[in-house]
């Protein structure tokens, strides 16, 4: 499966994916805005130090607040439809399949708001606990069964997350994969693509844009 070259953008030229929405930013550019978000997210939350988007996480347990930090901020550069939910003011809700690997870190970020909407975390062991769900990371554990997974969600508006190396080729759409004790993202855009999820370019331009499917 061929991996594109780092950084591709949303748009070239005027073909630009008519799902992809840019959003307002302060004088700086994107790149710098949502490391400033990043960041202060954080310091704030988690008081872990980390340097954007590329952050470090030298333990275990700083790897994944540094991790729960990033599913919050996936949150704040993607739309869902209003489909998606029972009311415009319902809990938007990360979900973990699996063996949940975050413990208090996601605990940390629940009943914050984004976009006027209180977050969520639910635990889930199976699949068919999903539909509530905006956000799923995937466990490791989980990754057996990823076609399984992958099909049942396809053109859902469930934003799929993994953290295993080259999850993101097997169908997921983002994958938090360490390298040397840094968070770098890739995105399946292609899978993106079939969902009615909207995603801003901010986000897009600080990934590595892979292509594959199950």
């Amino acid at each position: 499966m061929a991996i594109l070259n780092h950084h591709r953008t949303a748009c070239e030229g005027s073909r630009c994916n008519p799902r992809v929405r840019s959003l307002p930013i302060e004088t700086g550019g994107a790149r710098a805005a949502l490391r400033t978000a990043l960041t202060a997210l954080c310091i704030v939350i988690f008081s872990s130090v980390c340097t954007g988007i590329r952050a470090q996480a030298q333990e275990p347990n700083a790897e994944y607040q540094l991790k729960a930090a990033f599913l919050f901020n996936f949150a704040k550069f993607v739309e869902w439809p209003d489909s998606s939910s029972s009311s415009s003011s319902a809990p938007l809700t990360i979900c973990v399949l699996g063996n949940d690997p975050f413990g208090a870190s996601l605990d940390a970020i629940e009943e914050k708001t984004i976009k006027g909407r209180a977050l969520a975390v639910k635990r889930l062991r199976s699949i068919g606990g999903t539909k509530d769900c905006q956000i799923l990371y995937v466990s490791p554990n989980e990754l057996t069964h990823m076609a399984e997974i992958v099909r049942s969600l396809q053109k859902t508006p469930v934003l799929t997350v993994c953290d295993v190396e080259s999850c993101a080729e097997a169908g997921i759409m983002l994958n938090m994969r360490m390298v040397e004790n840094r968070v770098q993202l890739d995105m399946n855009l292609d899978v993106v693509q079939r969902t009615p999820l909207k995603v801003s370019s901010q986000l897009m331009k600080l990934t590595r844009i892979v292509k594959g499917e199950p």
